[in-house]
């Protein structure tokens, strides 16, 4: 390993960045081997740039996600991020008593950003999620958008359950929309699987119940989530969140209003977790979150994805979700709970029919 300090890999890593425009992941690295600095401390660099908000994937569908292997993150292009103007690049105050940290960034998908904050009358730290209207991938329909992400605080807040993440408030400023939720410390499962290469079999088997009691939760309110993952789980308190691509019920007489109706770009999620029948295209019920669960676990218990795809390889992510199994969990991790290796599999189902039936049922299952 090379012997470099944190701050000269991302000054490296920037300048490799800037010999061309938009490169891969894999020609920085290219530029960083020459000058010494070896792969363990490019991921390192680009992982610490990601989360600074510095830079991000230019395919807003395939965001940076912390727990990829190198080999998939080094097949992710990448586009710089613009820096804040001068003179706001500290902070910025909301009217509604908010104050946004826009020099720490929690996370970063395709084109929201999650800053941390203070609900200064109370003076307690919050996470505040903004969408700006001007960095919206081509084709998507900015009053679909707009619509879609001001339901998103309020979906959240008519689901009261102590494993989802709770909306404190929400608001518009300009171009920008935004909502506070509470501010949980101790990262995400995706952060757990990246630092320590999977769970204890006791850990996955509370996660599960945890996220399954969450997606029952939102269920029975008519509402899918879609895009279960280890990014969207937070350790402290094990709290489901980010209801972005979330389907609902439509309300009474807003049948017709944008943003109630799946845009195509929203169908996908993330390829990693995908049901079979989303990935396919065809109608689908609360049971593909379960199977996206099911992969979330799967991958929280052996350290691997289900499969072994380039995360921007969609065309091989929709084959292998509709005709390949995984590798068994005890093949991955001998000596792994073969009641609970079962549970996981049986979520992962090709057929909704032969899931667990309801997330009720999942529960009752892994209580056991």
């Amino acid at each position: 390993m090379c012997q470099k300090i944190p701050g000269d890999l991302q000054a490296e890593f920037l300048a490799a960045f800037r010999t061309r425009p938009n490169p891969m992941v894999f020609d920085v690295y290219d530029v960083m081997r020459e000058k010494g600095v070896c792969l363990v401390h490019t991921m390192d660099a680009l992982q610490s740039l990601s989360r600074a908000g510095r830079i991000r994937s230019k395919d807003p569908s395939h965001p940076i996600d912390l727990a990829m292997m190198p080999d998939q993150l080094l097949r992710l292009r990448l586009e710089r991020i613009e820096e804040p103007a001068p003179g706001g690049a500290g902070e910025r105050k909301l009217p509604e008593g908010f104050t946004i940290h826009l020099d720490q960034v929690l996370g970063r998908g395709g084109v929201g950003v999650v800053y941390r904050g203070e609900q200064m009358r109370l003076r307690r730290p919050v996470a505040i999620k903004v969408l700006n209207l001007r960095h919206l991938p081509d084709g998507v329909s900015a009053d679909w958008f707009t619509e879609r992400f001001r339901r998103e605080p309020h979906i959240i807040a008519s689901l009261n359950h102590p494993h989802i993440v709770q909306v404190i408030d929400c608001g518009e400023d300009g171009e920008e929309l935004w909502y506070a939720m509470e501010f949980l410390e101790g990262g995400t499962l995706s952060d757990r699987i990246r630092l320590e290469g999977r769970l204890r079999p006791d850990e996955v088997r509370t996660y599960f119940r945890a996220v399954a009691g969450a997606l029952g939760e939102a269920a029975q309110h008519g509402v899918m989530h879609r895009d279960v993952k280890p990014g969207n789980i937070f350790n402290r308190g094990i709290k489901l969140a980010d209801f972005g691509l979330a389907k609902v019920p439509p309300i009474p007489g807003e049948e017709g209003v944008p943003g109630t109706v799946t845009h195509a770009r929203a169908v996908l999620g993330t390829m990693a977790y995908l049901a079979p029948e989303r990935a396919a295209c065809k109608q689908a019920d609360a049971r593909a979150d379960l199977y996206s669960l099911g992969a979330t676990m799967y991958h929280a218990a052996t350290g691997h994805y289900l499969f072994d795809h380039a995360p921007d390889n969609r065309r091989a992510w929709v084959y292998s979700h509709l005709h390949s199994a995984p590798i068994p969990v005890e093949e991955h991790v001998p000596g792994f709970p073969p009641a609970l290796a079962s549970v996981i599999h049986r979520c992962l189902a090709k057929d909704p029919n032969d899931r667990f039936a309801t997330f009720e049922a999942l529960v009752a299952e892994l209580s056991r």
